[in-house]
């Protein structure tokens, strides 16, 4: 029986080497009695084997290693905090060239332009506050947007988990998914009106119906990309049904599913104007439809701001839900 042995051939001495230094290599695998062959560090051993290589005091390595490392740590972060400042002063930049473009547009007198001018809208936005009809509206509207948007989203996800997961799931929820999402909104409207009346469920099932087909795509396509060996994985060691849930499907779905939540709010706000010119008396989209009636541009564009507005801060929101998620994960 052939046991693990380690061969170490005998110590070379200066005669033998001709008088040259003994490389670390050499020395780590020849002579391992050295006590200052430390594995990792490229270094010539003096020329008598025996010398001490003396070490440095420790004051002057931790202090010149507190000077090298605070420089080498400021320099990222300064860069990190000059490039996210960059990028938001670029982004800035775009919108008030935009402002500042529709403001030299509109320089002329006010009748030979059909569009209103910056000065023109704020006016409106102070004069509809005073009326006490903006901040009413706006609220509703949110409202509405939130509640489509958490009944699409709670309908969604198990559908995509199901249609992404299984074959037969996904034959039976995908084509309905899809011949729903190539209706348009204002065909909609009047089926849903005829089902559910013309109150706030009409209006909140038709924004459903528009965050509920971009989530589940979204999802669906997740639930795909997640690699099967993860799951076999979880199969061969028995692991709950729960703990594969929260663990493996959940976040690999988490960055589609984000993607599906921007385009779904999007969507939503688009929805929101098609339902609120149904029989409602307030709302974004009922101020909107009440300038259009009595043709006032200011008010209409004011409208136009504020879905942006809230669209931009919408964005926002998802932005910071993605970074908190990718924290805690």
């Amino acid at each position: 029986m052939i046991s693990n042995m380690c061969w170490t051939p005998p110590p070379r001495t200066a005669a033998a080497t001709g008088g040259k230094r003994i490389g670390w290599a050499e020395i780590t695998l020849v002579e391992p009695e050295i006590g200052n062959a430390i594995e990792g560090n490229v270094m010539s051993v003096p020329e008598q084997i025996g010398a001490v290589v003396p070490d440095a005091p420790s004051s002057l390595s931790t202090s010149s290693s507190a000077a090298s490392a605070s420089p080498s740590s400021a320099a990222p972060r300064a860069g990190r905090w000059a490039r996210r400042a960059i990028g938001a002063g670029a982004a800035w930049a775009s919108t008030l060239a935009l402002f500042a473009l529709w403001a030299l547009c509109t320089r002329s007198p006010a009748g030979t332009r059909a569009l209103p001018s910056p000065g023109e809208v704020a006016a409106a936005f102070v004069a509809m506050c005073d009326e006490g009809v903006l901040w009413p509206s706006v609220r509703v509207s949110v409202l509405r947007v939130l509640a489509g948007l958490a009944v699409g989203v709670a309908l969604a996800v198990p559908a995509g988990v199901v249609s992404g997961a299984s074959r037969i799931g996904g034959a039976i929820v995908d084509r309905p998914v899809h011949m729903l999402r190539a209706i348009p909104f204002p065909a909609l409207a009047p089926l849903l009106i005829v089902m559910l009346g013309i109150g706030e469920a009409m209006k909140v099932a038709l924004i459903a119906i528009g965050a509920f087909a971009l989530v589940y795509v979204n999802v669906r396509d997740g639930v795909r990309a997640i690699d099967p060996r993860l799951l076999e994985l979880a199969r061969a060691y028995r692991m709950p049904r729960h703990v594969v849930f929260t663990k493996i499907l959940l976040r690999g779905v988490l960055p589609q599913f984000m993607t599906g939540l921007r385009f779904a709010i999007t969507v939503s706000w688009i929805a929101l104007v098609t339902c609120e010119t149904v029989n409602s008396s307030a709302g974004i989209g009922y101020l909107l439809a009440r300038a259009q009636q009595f043709f006032r541009t200011d008010q209409m564009v004011l409208c136009i701001v504020l879905y942006a507005a809230l669209g931009l801060l919408s964005e926002w929101v998802v932005g910071a839900l993605e970074r908190l998620a990718h924290v805690r994960g």
